[in-house]
């Protein structure tokens, strides 16, 4: 067979080819667009929501007779990490460094004609607003003044009603099932609904009511992220105790930063790294053994958790990089405590419920009764109608056992006895 291939056929082949070259490139503009657009708002997603994650320095630089002295120099010094920070005073003397992260600072000031001053193991805690003003000595700038046992440094810009706690508090006080969030009731106007909660139940992290307000009316962020569950809205994200730097509850009056719900807020700062290596591992450990046995319980409740895991931190470049990662795991095996429950007496097993004063109501399905020829004979009735009461098909408040379906004895038969037999 031979293929004939004309000019024809060329040119019908040349505008395919003209069209899909236009239709591909059609196809990967829209792509491109696409990408960009979900890039841009991949981009702009953690700014909406996020929260901040640090803390402000701020002060005055004076002169010893309480003149403002402007254009000095202010260095804020990280004492984990020896990141350096600059910035320069004013017109009035006045200066201030914004999202500072979390820990411990020197603070250097220094301007031509006066001695540099240094302040050490500044501590700056979440959301905090720390004042520190500065007062410069005359003198040589080689000389140095270097400021120790200093007064607490009292925030007075901020109403926000709240506390902080740090990392010696969650590391150090005991914690059932090392939930942090625990920790939220040390604040006044914070109580625990742990066991009130009946989708998750005393499980479920967080659950307190703060100022009286519901259980999941607070909102709770991690390192500035959104950190509640969409459905519940109680903590999606618990970090270990052993990862947290600190974290901090707002109960009232907070800044316009917050919102979202009417509740408590609480900010919670993982740690980092530093220029040394830190980090620890463990296992927390509890099974029957040292467990009580119940009161209702023959024995004790088989029992066994484990909680182990470990954290660490360091540098990848000193004083440039730092790495802090955590893992934890959870083990729980249980068993079921016993309870008390109400289960038929010795006279109600054999359908007597004479004693029971709440035996009433009416027949909804006669034909049950109606297709046991044995309960019609017991009962002496021919038949019995839809909507008769119970009373009259049993006037003595007994069920013939010849009413009763297999599935009944079946069960009756799973319940312990009046002499526990």
């Amino acid at each position: 067979m031979v293929l004939k291939y004309s000019s024809r056929h060329r040119g019908e082949f040349m505008k395919v080819d003209a069209r899909f070259r236009q239709l591909l490139s059609l196809c990967c503009r829209s792509i491109l667009f696409t990408t960009v657009l979900a890039l841009a708002f991949c981009r702009a997603v953690p700014f909406a929501g996020a929260q901040s994650t640090g803390g402000r320095i701020r002060g005055t630089v004076m002169d010893p007779s309480g003149a403002a002295i402007a254009a000095a120099k202010i260095t804020l010094i990280n004492e984990a990490t020896q990141a350096t920070r600059d910035t320069q005073a004013g017109a009035e003397g006045e200066y201030i460094f914004l999202e500072v992260p979390v820990g411990s600072y020197e603070v250097n000031a220094q301007s031509p004609g006066f001695k540099k001053y240094v302040r050490r193991s500044v501590v700056l805690n979440l959301n905090e607003v720390v004042n520190l003003d500065i007062t410069l000595q005359v003198g040589a700038a080689v000389d140095t003044i270097e400021v120790t046992g200093a007064p607490p440094l009292v925030d007075t810009t901020s109403t926000q009603l709240g506390a902080v706690v740090n990392e010696r508090a969650v590391s150090e006080l005991p914690l059932a099932q090392r939930d942090a969030y625990q920790l939220l009731q040390l604040q006044p106007g914070v109580q625990s609904q742990l066991g009130v909660d009946n989708v998750y139940g005393s499980d479920r992290a967080g659950v307190v009511s703060v100022n009286g307000g519901r259980g999941r009316d607070n909102n709770y962020s991690v390192n500035g992220g959104d950190g509640n569950d969409q459905f519940a809205n109680l903590p999606a994200i618990q970090p270990s105790p052993d990862a947290i730097a600190e974290f901090r509850v707002l109960t009232n009056t907070f800044d316009a930063e917050y919102g979202r719900n009417s509740g408590a807020v609480v900010n919670v700062v993982t740690k980092s790294g530093s220029n040394e290596f830190h980090g620890d591992a463990y296992e927390f450990f509890r099974n029957k053994g040292l467990n009580a046995r119940g009161f209702f319980d023959s024995q004790k409740l088989d029992y066994l958790q484990n909680q182990f895991g470990a954290t660490l931190g360091g540098p990848i470049k000193k004083n440039k990089t730092f790495f802090f990662a955590s893992y934890e795991g959870d083990r729980i095996r249980r068993g079921s405590s016993s309870d008390t429950v109400a289960v038929p007496s010795d006279p109600e097993r054999v359908g007597d419920f004479s004693a029971d004063p709440t035996f009433a109501g009416v027949l909804s399905n006669a034909s049950i009764l109606n297709n046991r020829p044995a309960c019609l004979t017991a009962l002496g009735s021919g038949s019995i109608a839809d909507g008769t009461p119970y009373t009259s098909i049993f006037p003595t408040n007994t069920i013939p056992t010849a009413c009763f379906a297999q599935t009944a004895f079946d069960l009756l038969n799973q319940f312990v006895g009046q002499d526990r037999s």
